[in-house]
């Protein structure tokens, strides 16, 4: 069994620029909304790739614009939302996440810690350890 999920706050890189300059406010925002349009062609075309894939992409609520959440669940690895949270840090250096994979199959899988989570911030995307569920992990009948 292999589900992974996570969301996504997606966005252009504001630090450092001037938030009264408008003229710089437009193209930040330009450059956001090209980036919505991007991921949700992609989206698009994973989902239509017969991938099982849920996703919900919030827009408009308060300061979650362009705010994702994702599923993908399959009976072996798959590797679709990892490349897709590489390819987000490739395309935006303002978008962060977190991406949860359990992998009962994985050579290194531990049944007490089975969760393995990456991070991306920026356009960094990398695996980091995973404490908040793993620590506590038997404590749950699964």
């Amino acid at each position: 069994m292999f589900n992974s999920y996570g969301w996504i706050q997606l966005g252009m890189n504001r630090k450092g620029t001037d938030i009264m300059d408008e003229e710089l406010q437009i193209q930040i925002d330009k450059l956001d909304i090209e980036l919505d349009q991007k991921v949700k062609q992609r989206l698009q075309e994973i989902k239509s790739s017969n991938e099982i894939l849920r996703f919900d992409f919030i827009e408009g609520m308060n300061n979650l614009e362009s705010f994702l959440s994702l599923q993908l669940s399959r009976n072996h690895f798959n590797p679709t939302l990892r490349e897709f949270y590489k390819w987000i840090s490739e395309i935006s250096d303002g978008s962060h996440g977190i991406l949860y994979e359990l992998n009962d199959e994985a050579q290194n899988h531990n049944p007490n810690k089975p969760y393995r989570v990456w991070r991306l911030i920026g356009n960094e995307f990398e695996e980091c350890e995973e404490t908040i569920i793993n620590e506590k992990f038997e404590k749950v009948n699964y």
